[in-house]
């Protein structure tokens, strides 16, 4: 591609061919740095998929609402069946199906091929998966309903015994560009749901609630305008959008456009083309925009001092004013890494330190409250619900510490940004998809069964029938030394007492046994999350950490490099005979041009996304 051919970056079809010819301007003039983050850009700009999570509690038609967005029995439903693992669902020409498996002695995950037929079973479980851990299924189907830049995520329900999958969907939250919340109108929010809700928000505020089953609750209406007034009262904007599978169902049948129009499901199409990941689309393409624009003006930077040095016959002797200038530049930027460096390590320490402290402080209640529930009454009549609700408010605690230290995060990324700008140069934040790596809660970590303490009434009453003996015994004994009979009713009265007593301290010492026993299996429970959250929380932060640092120290780099190859231009260019420095002048005044093009044309394209952000 010639300069005078270039694209100016204004349409999508313009930017693979922008790139190699970058790439290849990058590569004449030495810049081995640019080429990693070329290449990147590259792969960032053909990867267009747009994540769309689809959340909530189990039971809630999450699976058949996916399912009828796409016209195809793709994820598993029914009453006894449930969403085991998460679900992508991508387009593809061919229908395809594979698990993602990690297996015990494998560095990465290795994918593993599923008959499309077994899409509707246990894939937790699935013989295919060899042993290993299922991470999640990647599903390809080709259906006019789901655009080639579009991916549904089908994620496990968060409710039941122990809600253990919580933080495992809020790392998909996380990580996705929008988010479906699933609840059905047989009744409005629950406090736990709720709760859920505001997680999810929190972590993805380009969210929509579907309000699935209306066709089965006539109170529907009621229910969404209670849902409403929740929202409004906890200060969370959010869209709630009424639909139906069922008359999905039939509308796709009989072809009925009214029918399909009751259901819902325009409406959510909607916000799915237009209103919400048109957004995430503009911010796309303002970050390439701003990705060019950096690497047209690094490119720039030495062909400029080149230039002036074959067209300036006395920029020779400017030489040394201003590589004393740009050496002050130089230590500027310097003591600005030095800066943003110590911002990074302090925030990172901080962070750890806070993090570890609230989910310490939230797991702390949870004993506490577990220390009251057991001071009275017996373990084993209350321990089923006991152990449900340890378990919901344990992966409740671990979620909301999660959407606190993401939230954190980001923050201190921005922070850290702000310290690294120079003279007003902003960079980028890169996606920390480091913070959401690993589940938070091993699925294996379960509260053991509690210890039977039970004693049968003969074997309660054969203690009470032996104390009470001894104790008659004893008491007779003493009576024979002033002359009574050993066994009289006083004795005897004696007896059946103490073989009472013993019998209600029999009773009481086991109950406190078993107190005391429940208590330190739900106090174990606690401490393993509480160990496993802590360990993963501090690998996470320092993943994160590293990711920063080496994003900009990169972009530190390029900047010296940029400097660095302008002097070197500069020096080359004064050593050349006249007729080479002629025909150089020229390729470098053509090669500027393009790049203030591609710099105009990326600047256009910033201000036109940012007036729509």
């Amino acid at each position: 591609m010639r300069a005078d051919q270039l694209p100016t970056g204004k349409s999508a079809a313009a930017v693979p061919p922008l790139f190699d010819w970058l790439i290849r301007l990058a590569q004449s003039a030495d810049r081995e740095d640019l080429l990693g983050t070329l290449q990147s850009m590259r792969r960032r700009s053909a990867d267009a998929a747009m994540r769309v999570a689809v959340v909530g509690l189990r039971q809630q038609g999450k699976s058949q609402l996916i399912n009828a967005l796409l016209n195809e029995q793709v994820c598993v439903v029914g009453d006894r069946r449930a969403t085991s693992v998460v679900t992508v669902v991508r387009h593809a020409d061919e229908p395809v199906a594979q698990l993602v498996v990690e297996m015990p002695h494998a560095e990465t995950p290795v994918a593993a091929a599923l008959p499309f037929g077994e899409l509707q079973s246990d894939l937790a479980k699935s013989a295919h998966a060899r042993g290993g851990q299922v991470v999640c299924a990647e599903v390809g189907i080709d259906t006019a309903t789901l655009p080639n830049g579009l991916a549904l995520i089908d994620t496990p329900g968060v409710g039941g015994i122990g809600q253990r999958h919580v933080p495992r969907v809020l790392n998909e939250v996380a990580l996705a560009d929008a988010v479906i919340i699933v609840t059905d109108a047989s009744q409005e929010f629950t406090e736990p749901e709720f709760r859920f809700v505001q997680q999810v928000i929190g972590l993805c505020p380009a969210a929509v609630i579907a309000l699935t089953k209306v066709d089965i609750y006539p109170e529907w209406r009621r229910i969404a305008d209670a849902d409403r007034r929740h929202l409004a009262d906890a200060g969370v904007g959010c869209r709630i959008i009424p639909v139906s599978s069922t008359l999905r169902g039939h509308a796709v049948r009989l072809r009925d456009k009214e029918l399909n129009a009751e259901s819902g499901y325009p409406d959510l199409l909607a916000f799915l083309r237009t209103e919400g990941l048109a957004d995430i689309a503009t911010k796309r393409r303002l970050r390439i925009a701003r990705d060019i624009e950096s690497v047209a003006h690094h490119l720039t930077v030495p062909f400029e001092a080149e230039l002036n040095a074959l067209r300036d016959p006395g920029f020779q002797q400017r030489m040394a004013e201003e590589l004393k200038a740009r050496k002050e530049i130089s230590n500027a930027q310097a003591k600005s890494a030095r800066s943003w460096q110590q911002v990074l390590t302090d925030g990172v320490a901080d962070l750890n330190s806070e993090i570890d402290h609230d989910l310490r402080e939230r797991l702390r209640s949870i004993n506490k409250h577990i220390e009251s529930e057991l001071a009275d009454g017996d373990p084993d009549k209350k321990w089923p619900v006991l152990t449900e609700w340890v378990q919901e408010e344990v992966s409740a605690a671990v979620g909301d510490n999660f959407v606190w230290a993401y939230q954190s995060a980001q923050a201190l990324a921005e922070r850290v940004a702000a310290s690294f700008a120079v003279d007003g140069d902003g960079v980028d934040l890169p996606v920390l998809e480091a913070i959401c790596e690993g589940d938070l809660i091993d699925p294996r970590l379960q509260i053991g069964e509690l210890r039977d303490m039970k004693v049968s009434l003969a074997d309660r009453g054969l203690t009470a029938v032996r104390s009470g003996y001894s104790g008659a015994m004893m008491i007779g004994m003493g009576a024979t030394m002033v002359g009574a009979a050993m066994m009289n009713p006083i004795t005897i009265g004696a007896g059946v007492v103490i073989g009472v007593k013993a019998y209600q301290q029999d009773r009481a010492g086991r109950l406190a046994r078993r107190r005391n026993i429940a208590q330190l299996t739900l106090r174990k429970y606690v401490d393993d999350v509480s160990f496993q959250v802590h360990k993963l929380s501090r690998d996470r932060l320092r993943n994160m950490q590293r990711e920063l640092r080496d994003h900009f120290k990169e972009s530190a780099e390029q900047a010296l490099a940029s400097l660095q190859s302008s002097m070197k231009a500069a020096q080359d260019a004064a050593g050349m005979e006249r007729v080479a420095r002629e025909k150089r002048a020229a390729e470098v005044e053509q090669n500027l041009a393009a790049l203030a093009r591609v710099r105009e044309g990326a600047a256009r394209l910033r201000a036109v996304q940012s007036q729509r952000t």
